[in-house]
């Protein structure tokens, strides 16, 4: 997976739900995005996947170790993909020990949960172009 972006690693603004969601909290759920940036995957990032509660989101496991990489959703009205990554997967961001905004998601409709995913979550695109802010190798 290749996360490119303008943003310098300090300008990230890593987010989490682990508060009120145990899925994220048992996993390091801890996410980053840019929605200016985008987000590629190579043919050989095999994962597993996972869906829970709406089944809207995909959540993706490394095939080799098991964990959790990113969160993928696929927007039905504009027909675009997007993504969150785990912060935890790269080390230039890891290492900055940015802090963590929560997020609380309870009660929120299908409609406000895409519009969040759509300003807020990473474009995916088919090849990346940007200049490359972290990659996972």
């Amino acid at each position: 997976m290749i996360l490119c972006s303008e943003l310098a690693p300090k300008d990230f603004r890593p987010r989490s739900d682990a508060t009120t969601c145990e899925f994220c909290l048992a996993h390091d759920g801890v996410w980053i995005s840019d929605p200016r940036g985008s987000i590629a995957f190579r043919a050989n990032d095999r994962t597993s996947v996972t869906t829970f509660a709406s089944g809207r989101v995909q959540f993706h496991f490394c095939a080799e170790c098991g964990a959790l990489a990113y969160a993928l959703f696929d927007d039905p009205i504009q027909r675009v993909r997007v993504a969150v990554a785990r912060i935890a997967l790269f080390d230039a961001l890891a290492r900055q020990k940015l802090p963590v905004a929560e997020s609380r998601f309870e009660c929120e409709t299908f409609e406000a949960a895409r519009q969040r995913r759509l300003l807020s979550w990473t474009p995916i695109r088919a090849s990346a172009q940007a200049k490359t802010a972290a990659s996972l190798e």
